[in-house]
């Protein structure tokens, strides 16, 4: 049974993820952004019942897309006042996964995500996902080599 809060994850990224469109593997099929994050979360959620993990995992993307494809639509300060009540640390978590291309590049970004077991865990499922649903080869080895990074970081203890 899902608790409030995750319930109310859930409902966020549905929100948030509003009129987004995500184009799905091979077929190219266009369906609803938000199908991601709840693939994402559900995928978390069998690894761990971490209450806040599973929120974080809902709303990974929510922050760096606020802006798609309705710019102005929504308030980044109302948010991350709504993640913020999800939770001590899911805004934390929900701004560390988030990538910002002008701060660091994307080797980077996966280089700072596998020092945290905790973000790991999100960013694998999401990166698996992605390469399930990813349009081009190219896009699926981007993830590949992510994947390989994030899984090294278990082995080396980080």
């Amino acid at each position: 049974m899902e608790s409030e809060n995750i319930k109310k994850a859930k409902e966020l990224a549905i929100k948030y993820h509003e009129g987004q469109i995500r184009n799905k593997g091979e077929t190219g099929e266009e369906i609803p952004y938000s199908t991601h994050p709840i693939a994402v979360a559900e995928m978390v959620s069998q690894f761990t019942d971490d209450e806040e993990l599973i929120c974080a995992a809902y709303l990974h993307d929510a922050i760096e897309d606020i802006d798609k494809p309705k710019k102005g639509l929504f308030n980044l300060a109302e948010l991350k006042k709504e993640i913020n009540s999800l939770g001590p640390n899911v805004l934390s978590y929900v701004e560390a996964l988030s990538h910002d291309k002008s701060k660091e590049d994307y080797q980077e970004y996966i280089e700072r995500i596998s020092k945290d077991e905790k973000l790991r865990i999100i960013k694998i499922c999401d990166m698996i996902y992605n390469v399930t649903e990813s349009p081009n080869e190219k896009q699926k080895e981007k993830y590949r080599k992510g994947l390989m990074v994030l899984f090294k970081s278990f082995d080396e203890g980080k």
